[in-house]
Parts: structure tokens; C-alpha cells; sequence
């Protein structure tokens, strides 16, 4: 049988997103959608949405009959204060655009997905090189994508998941420490994966 797929396209957060070490967003999306959905897996480490664009018509081209919808998730990669995978924010916001058109063109409902929250105080001891050559990301940063990020998807009609908001919502209501929900301070941890899920049920059952 051939059934509908959901892709799970963006960056490094979607490529681990069947770490069997713990809970993650696509195991748990296969699990509740098995019989109904085929989950198609596409991240891309160090990806950033400039990179994403040519991705995509591949994507769409050998695979993308049937995929039905989709989400988009770059922006921690693009936000990089320097360095070979800075994009800055216009860009990533024309990049952005066109993803979502290149979707929507294809039929696909897409479904943008913007940075979390970085835990530097281990970030960037773990990554001391990149910190020396001024490879530096931020909460800041962080934020202001991912604000520019939820006001096209306003202009654009298509749904948008908070994840920075989801993580320091979450954080307060159990009375937890968002740094939790990263395994090296950017990338995420079972806590991290378990509210992006939420979330995305969410943003599908509304869709």
C-alpha cells in the first residue's frame, strides 16, 4: 500500500530526530501514525536554508509524490554570528519563502519551525574552536529569526511552531530548566524532542 507521507525536512535537530538514546520527534510521529502516514526523514547537519533550497527540489522530485505535508526547520545554523553557514536575516527570510512556495506548489502543507534556545554555558565550551573564530551563536540572535520567522508565516498563512516560547513555556509550567532540553546546549535532548512533538500534534490536528 502506499499511503500519504509527512516529511521532516530541516538541519541537524531533524537528521537526529530517531536517536534510539532517547525520546525523538520522529520515532514518535512514526509510532502515532503508523498505517496512515509514512514519515520521510530529511536533515541535513550544518544545513542552513540557503543550502536547503536545492535540497528540496530533490526532494520533491524523487519523492515527493504523496508527501501531503511537511515541516521547515532551519534557522540555528543561519543565525551564526559568522562563518561559512551565517545567512543573514533577509536572506534566510527570502530562503524561508521560497521553501514554503516550493511546497505549496507541490501540494505540500508546510510547517515552519524556528530555533529553540541555546545553552552557551556548554555550547560553547564544547565548541571552543568555532568560538575562537568568531562562530558565535546567541539567544539573541535566536530570537530575533525566530520573531521575523513567525511574522512571515503570518504574511504567508501557514502555521508556525515557537519553539523558543514552547521551551520557556514549558520550563515554567513544570518547573524545570530549559537547559535540560539540549544534550550539548544547541541540540536536543528527550525533554527537547518531547515538546517539539507536542507541539507539532498540536499544529497538525489544527492544520
Amino acid at each position: 500500500m502506499n499511503y500519504p507521507k509527512f516529511l521532516l525536512f530541516g538541519d541537524s535537530i531533524t537528521e537526529f530526530a530517531y536517536d534510539p538514546e532517547h525520546f525523538t520527534v520522529g520515532s514518535a510521529l512514526s509510532n502515532v501514525y503508523t498505517r496512515k502516514l509514512d514519515v520521510v526523514q530529511r536533515g541535513y547537519s550544518g544545513f542552513t536554508s540557503r543550502w536547503a533550497i536545492p535540497v528540496l527540489e530533490n526532494i520533491i522530485a524523487s519523492d515527493g509524490e504523496g508527501i501531503v505535508m511537511g515541516t521547515i526547520f532551519f534557522g540555528s545554523n543561519d543565525s551564526v554570528a559568522a562563518g561559512p553557514q551565517r545567512v543573514p536575516l533577509p536572506e534566510f527570510l527570502d530562503n524561508t519563502k521560497r521553501l514554503i512556495h516550493m511546497m505549496k506548489d507541490a501540494n505540500i502543507k508546510p510547517i515552519v519551525v524556528g530555533p529553540g534556545l541555546i545553552n552557551r554555558d556548554l555550547w560553547d565550551v564544547l565548541k571552543k574552536d568555532d568560538i575562537d573564530k568568531g562562530w558565535i551563536r546567541s539567544n539573541e540572535t535566536f530570537r530575533e529569526y525566530n520573531d521575523a520567522l513567525m511574522q512571515l508565516t503570518k504574511d504567508e498563512n501557514v502555521p508556525y511552531i515557537n519553539l523558543r516560547q514552547s521551551f520557556l513555556d514549558t520550563a515554567e509550567a513544570k518547573n524545570e530548566d530549559w537547559k535540560t532540553y539540549t544534550v550539548d546546549g544547541l541540540h536536543f535532548s528527550g525533554a527537547g524532542y518531547r515538546v517539539y512533538f507536542d507541539q507539532l500534534m498540536k499544529t497538525i490536528d489544527h492544520y
